[in-house]
């Protein structure tokens, strides 16, 4: 329970909604996460903040985005990386259709190519590709989850120009073709049997 500030119990509510995601915000920015990925998800919460008409909504909401703003941490945070495999980073999950050669990302950093693949190797743990390419398919496993796109216009829109190249890929980070990925998603007896 919250303490009345104000007439309204909804407003009452929302403001501290308002409060809680200000806060988790300034955690995970303390969390090493780029403000590129804090302001998408804090603006998203601002939005559904002000959509709550009932006080019924106000706990999931809350809950919501404590969850959120924990996986974001978990799965942004860059704190000990260097600002070149930040920089590098960012770049990456902005556009995951994009160019992303070492070349292009060396040029975009001001650095020399060798220079960011041994530091991005020695930050990481995984070469330059390899990291581009399991962002890529994370990002293709959401679209195969939540989306009925062709698997070819997947590939595309997470920058494999050849899907066969593509499938290749999911299969060496999933252990399973992006159809038989799919297929598990929206029929879990068949995990397990492909």
């Amino acid at each position: 329970s919250f303490a009345q500030r104000l007439a309204d119990p909804v407003r009452n509510a929302k403001n501290y909604c308002i409060i809680l995601n200000t806060l988790l915000r300034k955690a995970a920015e303390k969390g090493g996460v780029h403000p590129f990925y804090l302001d998408s998800v804090s603006s998203a919460f601002a939005l559904d903040i002000e959509a709550l008409s009932t006080l019924d909504g106000t706990k999931l909401l809350m809950q919501d985005m404590l969850r959120t703003y924990c996986r974001l941490v978990r799965k942004h945070s860059m704190k000990g990386y260097t600002a070149p495999v930040q920089r590098a980073i960012t770049i990456i999950d902005a556009d995951l259709s994009a160019n992303l050669t070492l070349q292009v990302l060396a040029g975009k950093l001001k650095v020399s190519s060798s220079y960011l693949s041994a530091l991005f190797r020695k930050e990481t743990g995984l070469t330059l590709t390899d990291f581009i390419n399991q962002r890529r398919i994370q990002h293709a496993m959401y679209l195969l989850e939540t989306t009925h796109l062709q698997v070819q216009t997947i590939a595309q829109l997470v920058g494999f120009a050849d899907s066969n190249y593509f499938g290749k890929q999911f299969k060496r980070f999933y252990g399973a073709t992006p159809l038989q990925y799919r297929r598990e998603q929206f029929n879990p007896t068949l995990q397990g049997s492909t």
